[in-house]
């Protein structure tokens, strides 16, 4: 089994991630919202490239039955019900809900990362689960950071380097790519002062300027939820055939 990373939208084809087992980073903070927001009840999370197309889907449902989320630069979308921010999602909020979620990076990374066999939603929160389950598929598991603006996120960065640490525990047999053994290197090298490196990224630094640095400490929590959400055309659900996840980390 291979295992690599796409460190950017830019690098991210078809091609890279066909017939794969994909699992989609945004650390800060879409893919740590859909955990959350999973994890609390919500029904489904669709993701969407823009605030239009979120007003296309939601007009397709009643409108008690969905909440519009996200944002674009870091900034809750004027008059939609949440933002981005994972600690929103709580659960008498988005229980038994659809959530439309829009975000500048995040969504856009999920979306083109369909061609994927498998395309699960990864975070800190989850990441013994996610990893656990991706071994299941008996694929190449290409790692995909949504990154910011074209450019590298530290943060994606960071979380793929402990993907691949944990993916390494539960399998010996496994080669890197050599993105993911210098993403294995620095995670390893960094991982017990993630908190202060990532608060000084420039993610971080943007997210405490907006007022979101509590989302900095709750993006960064490691197995909060033992969940896996994936990919199922054009909805992100928890699998079906949980189960029970050994602690690795």
């Amino acid at each position: 089994m291979i295992i690599d990373v796409i460190p950017t939208l830019k690098e991210l084809t078809p091609q890279k991630v066909y017939g794969k087992t994909a699992i989609v980073l945004d650390i800060f903070r879409c893919t740590s919202s859909i955990v959350t927001a999973l994890a609390n009840g919500c029904k489904e999370v669709i993701p969407v490239s823009s605030p239009g197309e979120a007003y296309i889907i939601g007009a397709k449902y009643s409108r008690n039955s969905y909440l519009l989320a996200g944002e674009t630069n870091g900034v809750k979308i004027p008059d939609f019900d949440l933002g981005n921010s994972p600690p929103e999602f709580k659960g008498n909020q988005v229980r038994g809900k659809k959530i439309i979620l829009a975000t500048t990076n995040g969504t856009s990374a999920i979306k083109l990362s369909k061609p994927a066999k498998h395309v699960l939603i990864g975070s800190f929160l989850n990441i013994n689960a996610v990893c656990s389950y991706a071994l299941t598929n008996h694929k190449d598991v290409i790692i995909i950071c949504a990154g910011n603006g074209g450019s590298i996120a530290l943060e994606d960065v960071m979380a793929a380097g402990g993907y691949v640490t944990v993916l390494r525990k539960y399998c010996q047999d496994i080669r890197f790519g050599e993105l993911a053994r210098t993403f294995y290197y620095l995670f390893n090298y960094f991982q017990d002062s993630l908190d202060h490196i990532l608060s000084t990224s420039r993610s971080g630094i943007n997210l405490q300027k907006l007022g979101y640095g509590q989302d900095l400490e709750f993006c960064l929590q490691k197995n909060k939820y033992n969940i896996v959400p994936i990919l199922k055309q054009n909805s992100i659900k928890l699998t079906s055939n949980s189960i029970l996840y050994q602690k690795l980390y």
